[in-house]
């Protein structure tokens, strides 16, 4: 019995954690630095703005992130610090391929016995005396020596770090003094050392000083030192050379102390009792100008003025200014880059490029460039499938005024370029008309064709002489000799001399034309069950060959199997009737091959194309699947039947070759060699068809329904995509294959809870309004609703204490329409009332019915636990909200789900059962079971219950639906501080501590002792190095492939604080023991950054407990397995061995297939 799980990412964290600047990647680049939990981003700062050069991936939570350059350097290095006391000193390389590699100089373990601070880790740099200074735990200060980090050498060194003691306690910031001849560094502490104490009062605080003796290595105590009295300082800002002097921010106060000097503290009405100062940053090297931000995103700018009269190089501060510049997102890291451009880093909202302008703007003093998408913290979130538009993650995320919903799926996005208004198109065709480029479209009607000519962004009909515009065009493409080709219903015509002379026309005299296809040199056509087969040259379309099928022809297909050849010599046909493909050859019509479909369903569409050097043949069926066959050339036979589902309406297949719809897009030359063919399938659930590892790939597009396409590759626009829908024709570019994509709705808010009512087609959540935190600039989502209305109670208990005074603080139920996004109803509850828990359910006494459960509390500050709570069940039907009723309870209800047509709900410690009596409008309840501290989540499968306890980790309960009772089923007796909890299977739980932990719990339940089925044991443990708030079953993508190894049904979503979005899923044992032993093989074999081992960043560590990690495959470190040269991948394999040791024999393309195959659930 083994846990045997996959673990990737799905999405990286977006929360940042840590920003530097610095000429990091070489000596004349400017770079930015941003951390964002365990990777860092690289950036060159150039006038074009930000560019992404480097995502650095890192086996530890980045704490700090220090660029400096030591005084023998021509370039910055960095210092990496992480949760797991690694450090690091890192350098960049750029190598031949002008690829940057990360080169680790320095690198250990700097962790120490001791009290852990209950701040985070302190850290500044000497770079004059080679010193870093670390604060990790109470009373110990660790100095860390630089030594010389010649380039040249390529070994990592040891870090040379020794502890120091120190008196204060609770140190809030410490920070060198520049200038001085012995490195000297000042700290800031309170005077009480009881760090559980939060005041918002007015405290004090002691700044002091201490030298350190580089010989000795110790420090030893100056005479400056200086008494304050602010509320809750946090930073302490050096200024000049050789003195000592320092700036002291606290929440809402900004004081300059100098020796033997009276303090100056400024005096400005901005900042008042609301101010929450939370990051600074300087503007110039001198330290005059000074960027302050605060917990509600404002921005102030701070001007220390100087003594005039003693020179332009007076360090005498006279004065000190505060101005409010404008609204950022709220913003924890703060950096100015360059030119008034400064960095917003955020761990709540979207980063932000901003500029700083000289003269408001619409009063502001800001403008912003660019936002960088952040997902944080992610504190719920829901899984939806949505008509023909695949499937949705929708997360709760953000604080405060960045709150927003977050609408996330896979698939393929399109820009759009341009638009054009038409309806009810056949068919589009791009030609390219006196221009080397796409230039004209051409579009067919049930009775007619239209023609337009694209110049740069402007689009106007024309109508050139050589084109039938009275019939409806069946294909239409440039052909050899600048000439084009336009079959018609009515008849084929050869065009010349840019479209206005028609050179050949041929027709058939007894039927219409009803499908038609060419290449550039041969052309076939279809009337009724006759095929007839031409040959174009100059001025010529010569018929060669006809023939007559039993049957009528619904397609075919003339496209030559290599791109860069103009001919083909075979040409497949579906037929009507007897619903078959057959292949022909060609000039001579000879039949190769006849291929029974085995379908009702009649080929709407057939195609010849190659993937990866194999050629297939691809037929689309009228009722939505997709039907492919590899295909022999010499013969002309077609072997390997698979089936594809993909819509349910007729799908139309464009062959597109474009680097631009590549899955490797960061390939963007237009070289023929790096063109990837594509198949486009237009349907009500359009997709793209690729090859990976001789295996299709089917990617979702991002739009509702595509009739037809075709390729544009536009002087203006570049390589795009004419793609017509009900509503029109969008121009556009499209996105990388399979990529994440993020759109936002900004709620003003934050959102606790979310779930989609299928019934109604909208998304309850339910928010609160915090009067501190919000801005004029936006409306809170529960304020925009069309229908607003209030939620008092008849429950006296509740009445007796809820204050009839406004609170700051206001909890909603608000109702969002699924695709419009617009609140439709918003409900406001009662001063005080919190709202916790929310569900929709359809009850057993009344099934055709769906109401909303919403479970609140009232709270109060100086209550531990909350003693009086609600639930209020809601019938919400056309657009209109009713309250039903409404039950009493005696503590806080964390968590409700259906269960057995009947709600769920954790109340307190307790989980309890109610059923709903329609015809008295009642909640009863009918059983409970009592459980330990506060249950915080609950998880339902089929009779068995799952619960997760604030500190006593998971238990499984049984329903007794003959008893009406939860029985105990297990329990995990280690105690956890658990965060969220999950079902994978009957006897598999997953759950998520506060560490950053994941544990894979297991029942026995075949075990004849009675002990031992009652104990879950703990079979997987596995540092994720991030904090799950939510796992939630299902995955961004369905079954892709048509052949998969791999099942879906298993796979759960998790989301984190950071806002990392991971997926778990079960493997079978052979697979599981393959990518383990390769995991194994990976991290023996391929340096890490910083030198940290694999399984010490995995090792699961709380509360003092540590276990080696297992049970857990981690799938970032396997899918580098991908990038890795070829000879690397053969040398890795060649020694893997599973349980017991026993070898385990594989080849790389097997290998490869299976991660790719992983690799493309996510």
């Amino acid at each position: 019995m083994a846990a045997m799980n996959y673990v990737v990412t799905v999405q990286s964290p977006t929360a940042i954690t840590a920003l530097a600047t610095g000429h990091f990647t070489s000596p004349t680049d400017f770079n930015l630095i941003v951390a964002k939990n365990t990777h860092f981003e690289i950036y060159i700062i150039s006038s074009e703005g930000l560019k992404l050069v480097k995502d650095v991936c890192v086996y530890g939570q980045i704490h700090i992130l220090k660029c400096f350059r030591l005084p023998n350097m021509t370039k910055d290095i960095l210092f990496i610090f992480t949760e797991k006391c690694q450090g690091m000193i890192l350098d960049c390389r750029k190598t031949a391929q002008d690829q940057y590699e990360i080169l680790t100089k320095c690198h250990g373990l700097l962790k120490d016995t001791g009290r852990q601070t209950v701040r985070q880790p302190l850290c500044t740099i000497d770079v004059k005396h080679g010193l870093i200074l670390l604060r990790i735990f109470e009373g110990v200060i660790k100095l860390i020596y630089l030594k010389d980090f010649s380039s040249k050498d390529s070994s990592s060194k040891s870090l040379e770090a020794y502890n120091v003691k120190v008196d204060e306690q609770n140190i809030i910031d410490i920070q060198f003094l520049p200038g001085h001849q012995k490195p000297t560094f000042i700290l800031l502490h309170p005077r009480t050392n009881d760090t559980s104490m939060l005041n918002r009062d007015q405290e004090e605080y002691h700044i002091r000083t201490y030298q350190v003796e580089l010989k000795e290595r110790d420090i030893s105590k100056l005479s400056w030192k200086q008494d304050m009295t602010l509320s809750e300082a946090s930073f302490v800002i050096p200024i000049g050379q050789d003195t000592f002097s320092c700036i002291v921010i606290g929440r809402n106060a900004v004081a300059l102390y100098k020796e033997n000097d009276r303090p100056l503290e400024i005096e400005s009405s901005l900042l008042d009792d609301e101010t929450s100062i939370i990051s600074y940053c300087p503007i110039d090297e001198d330290g005059c100008r000074y960027l302050l931000t605060d917990y509600s995103g404002k921005l102030y700018l701070l001007v220390l003025e100087r003594d005039k009269r003693n020179g332009s190089s007076s360090t005498t501060i006279t004065d000190m200014k505060l101005d409010l510049l404008g609204e950022t997102s709220i913003c924890e890291y703060v950096t100015y880059l360059d030119n008034g451009v400064t960095f917003i880093g955020s761990r709540f909202g979207d980063s932000q490029l901003i500029r700083l302008l000289p003269e408001p703007q619409n009063g502001s003093h800001l403008e912003i460039l660019e936002s960088y998408t952040n997902l944080a913290p992610i504190v719920d979130m829901c899984v939806v499938d949505l008509e023909r538009q695949g499937r949705q993650l929708i997360t709760c995320s953000g604080n405060g005024k960045d709150s927003s919903l977050r609408f996330i799926r896979t698939g393929i996005g399109i820009h759009e370029h341009a638009s054009i208004d038409l309806r009810n198109i056949k068919g589009i065709w791009a030609l390219k008309i006196d221009n080397h480029y796409d230039n004209h479209l051409v579009v067919a009607f049930f009775d007619q064709t239209r023609l337009f000519h694209l110049q740069n962004d402007e689009i106007e009909e024309v109508e050139l002489s050589g084109f039938d515009f009275q019939h409806q065009t069946l294909f239409c493409a440039n052909v050899i000799s600048d000439q084009y080709l336009q079959i018609t219903t009515h008849s084929i015509r050869l065009i010349g001399n840019n479209g206005k002379d028609l050179l050949v026309e041929w027709k058939n005299e007894q039927n219409e034309i009803t499908v038609g296809s060419s290449n550039t040199t041969q052309c076939v056509c279809a009337s009724g069950n006759q095929l007839f087969y031409f040959e174009i040259g100059r001025a010529s379309l010569t018929e060669i060959n006809k023939c007559k099928l039993p049957y009528n022809i619904a397609c075919l297909d003339v496209t030559p199997l290599n791109p860069q050849e103009e001919r083909t010599s075979l040409c497949v046909v579906g037929l009507w009737t007897q619903i078959s493909v057959w292949i022909y050859r060609l000039p001579t019509l000879d039949v190769l091959h006849k291929e029974p479909l085995t379908s009702d369903a009649l080929p709407r569409s057939v195609v010849m194309i190659t993937f990866d050097s194999q050629p297939y043949v691809v037929i689309s069926l009228a009722d939505g699947p997709i039907v492919y066959y590899l295909l022999d050339v010499e013969q002309g036979i077609l072997y390997e039947r698979k089936k594809v589902s993909l819509g349910t309406k007729p799908t139309t297949l464009t062959i597109c070759q474009r680097t631009d719809i590549s899955p490797n897009a960061s390939s963007s030359s237009t070289d023929p060699s790096t063109q990837r063919t594509v198949l486009f399938a237009c349907s009500d659930r359009p997709s793209v068809i690729s090859s990976s590892n001789t295996k299709l790939v089917f990617s979702a597009v991002n739009l509702r329904e595509i009739v037809c396409m075709c390729s544009f590759h536009s002087e203006f626009y570049g390589a795009s995509l004419t793609l017509v829908t009900d509503v029109g024709v969008i121009l556009g570019r499209i996105d990388d294959i399979q990529k994440l994509h993020v759109r936002s709705l900004v709620l003003g808010e934050p959102a606790r809870r979310i779930t989609f009512m299928e019934e109604e087609k909208a998304f309850v959540i339910l928010t609160q309004y915090i009067d501190n935190f919000q801005t004029d600039s936006i409306t809170p989502i529960s304020k925009q609703a069309h229908q607003k209305i209030e939620c008092p109670t008849t429950i006296k208990n509740i009445n007796d204490i809820v204050p009839p005074i406004q609170n700051e603080v206001i909890d909603s139920i608000v109702i969002l329409d699924q695709h419009t996004h617009e609140a439709r109803v918003s409900v406001r509850l009662m001063n005080r009332e919190e709202a916790l828990s929310l569900c929709v359910i359809n009850f057993a006494d009344d099934p055709s019915s769906s109401y909303i459960a919403v479970g609140t509390a009232i709270i109060f500050e100086d209550e531990d636990t909350p003693k009086f709570g609600r639930l209020i069940l809601y019938r919400y039907k056309s657009g209109h909200l009713n309250m039903i009723t409404e039950k009493e309870l005696n503590g806080a209800p964390h968590a409700m789900l259906p269960f057995h047509a009947k709600l769920l709900v954790a109340v307190g410690s307790s989980i309890r059962l109610y059923k709903f009596s329609p015809q008295n409008h009642e909640l009863i309840q009918l059983t409970q079971y009592l459980g330990h501290i506060d249950c915080l989540q609950v998880k339902i499968k089929d009779d068995f219950v799952l619960f997760n306890d604030l500190m006593k980790s998971i238990t499984v309960l049984r329903y007794n639906v003959d008893e009406g009772k939860f029985e105990e089923i297990a329990h995990d007796v280690q105690p956890q501080w658990t965060m969220a909890c999950e079902f994978f299977d009957d006897d598999t739980f997953i759950c998520a501590e506060d560490g950053g932990n994941l544990i894979s719990c297991h029942k026995d339940s075949g075990s004849t002792k009675e002990n031992e089925r009652n104990v879950l044991k703990e079979l997987g443990l596995c540092h994720l190095g991030e904090n799950i708030n939510v796992f939630r079953h299902g995955c961004l993508v369905t079954q892709q492939t048509a052949e998969t190894s791999i099942s879906l049904d298993t796979c759960t979503l998790m989301g984190g604080v950071s806002g990392y979005i991971g997926l778990l899923l079960q493997l079978t044992p052979p697979l599981y023991q393959l990518l383990m032993s390769l995991q194994l093989a990976i991290a023996d074999n391929v340096p890490s950054v910083g030198k940290i081992d694999h399984g010490t960043w995995r090792s699961f560590e709380s509360d003092g407990r540590s276990d080696v990690s297992c049970g857990f495959v981690d799938g970032d470190l396997i899918e580098t397995y991908l990038d890795l040269p070829k000879t690397v991948q053969q040398e890795l394999i060649t020694d893997l061995h599973g349980e017991n040791n026993t070898p385990i024999y594989t080849t790389v393309e097997e290998l490869v297939k299976i991660i790719e195959e992983l690799a493309r659930i996510h």
